[in-house]
């Protein structure tokens, strides 16, 4: 074997490993070659597909994008909401269900996070459990996730969240977050629901499925509430979830 032929499988070996173990720290211009993800970190939808990609240990590059309005969700990634993904041979996707559902048909050698991790009956029943929180979820959430830098140090960003979230809920900012006990408590029955089924199983189900990308991706806003105690066996299903994932969701600061 040449020196110069070592010298590049050695290479080769160390960006294997770099690979499988900081699949999201990837340089930009890797992203030629393979998957990458166009999202906003503090948007509990494009959690869902963070943490499936970090579960499935499928190396790709990110692509954080301004929350500026659709006009620049456009410009950047042709859709007009994120997440959004562009796989290596050029195609792109966005909603985040169906971005993880193509994650199993395209990479067939990962552990799936639909069939043979969660049946039929199951994800109806998750569905179902998450649409009952919706409204009083985005109302506690909303004026927390402006702790993530990319949008509360952002003026302009801060400016097009206000607007929508506040026309959307139809109350302020800091009104939603005055009544943060009354959302909380208008949905502690869902929230001991799926916790005493995390708490059974360690997941939803026995293994990890796309239903624990879904609720730890949109719940993990209730960890930015200060004077909110969640229940302790949720937290610790919070951290399985990340460490199988390989990733964290809170914000890491400026």
């Amino acid at each position: 074997m040449s020196k110069f032929t070592h010298v590049f499988l050695h290479i080769l070996m160390i960006a294997h490993v770099y690979v499988n173990r900081f699949p999201s720290r990837l340089p930009t211009f890797w992203s030629i070659a393979m998957l990458t993800l166009m999202h906003f970190d503090f948007c509990p939808f494009c959690q869902r597909v963070r943490l499936a990609l970090g579960y499935k240990k499928i190396a790709f590059a990110e692509q954080p994008v301004r929350f500026y309005g659709p006009e620049h969700f456009q410009s950047i990634s042709g859709f007009d909401r994120l997440p959004v993904v562009e796989y290596p041979d050029g195609t792109r996707q966005g909603e985040s269900l169906e971005i993880i559902a193509e994650l199993d048909r395209r990479f067939l050698e990962t552990p799936p996070l639909f069939r043979g991790s969660i049946t039929d009956s199951e994800w109806e029943s998750v569905q179902a459990w998450r649409a009952r929180i919706s409204g009083m979820l985005f109302r506690l959430i909303a004026p927390a996730l402006t702790q993530y830098a990319s949008l509360g140090q952002d003026a302009r960003a801060m400016a097009y969240y206000r607007d929508r979230m506040e026309n959307w809920l139809e109350d302020t900012l800091e009104g939603l977050r005055e009544r943060r006990q009354e959302w909380y408590a208008g949905m502690a029955a869902d929230l001991q629901e799926v916790t005493e089924r995390v708490a059974r199983y360690g997941f939803y189900t026995p293994v990890f499925s796309v239903a624990d990308t879904l609720i730890t991706g949109d719940l993990t806003g209730l960890r930015l509430l200060e004077d909110i105690q969640l229940p302790p066996e949720l937290t610790a299903y919070f951290a399985r979830v990340e460490a199988a994932a390989h990733i964290s969701l809170l914000p890491t600061g400026g």
